[in-house]
């Protein structure tokens, strides 16, 4: 007796599990999501622009610090639906956290940060001293001489 192999059934169970892993809840496995949000750093002449993707985090679930000379940015963004739904999450929920160490020319006593349509900027100035300058060159007929200081 010649038996045939149906693929199909054992293909369906197959869907089903990885569906049901897709689609199951959201909290059901119990483990912690971590969001990683893109960022971009600019120099200009006049200072440092860190730009953050933070679509759906709220300002009040953001955090930005200065210890010393690293620029840390925390946040997170929160599940709004409930624990027993369905969902298939296509996008990422929890906390990130970014550190940055800061060049020694800037000032971070006055950086600001803003929030905006998702966009998170935050702009750190950098000091008079580190800012490009020109030099005069003088056109004298003889070349000034250093003299040694005498005491």
């Amino acid at each position: 007796m010649l038996t045939t192999w149906d693929a199909f059934p054992m293909l369906n169970r197959l869907l089903d599990d990885v569906m049901n892993d897709v689609t199951g809840t959201a909290f059901g496995t119990g483990a912690k999501v971590t969001i990683d949000p893109a960022i971009d750093v600019r120099a200009t002449e006049d200072e440092l622009i860190f730009v953050c993707d933070v679509p759906g985090v709220t300002q009040e679930d953001l955090e930005v610090a200065i210890e010393g000379s690293t620029l840390t940015i925390k946040g997170q963004r929160n599940y709004s639906g409930g624990e027993k739904d369905k969902v298939w999450l296509g996008r990422s929920y929890g906390a990130f956290a970014k550190s940055f160490t800061l060049p020694e020319f800037v000032d971070a006593n006055a950086m600001t940060a803003a929030l905006s349509n998702g966009v998170l900027t935050i702009n750190v100035p950098k000091k008079p001293q580190a800012k490009p300058r020109k030099i005069q060159i003088g056109s004298g007929s003889s070349p000034r001489q250093l003299e040694e200081k005498k005491e």
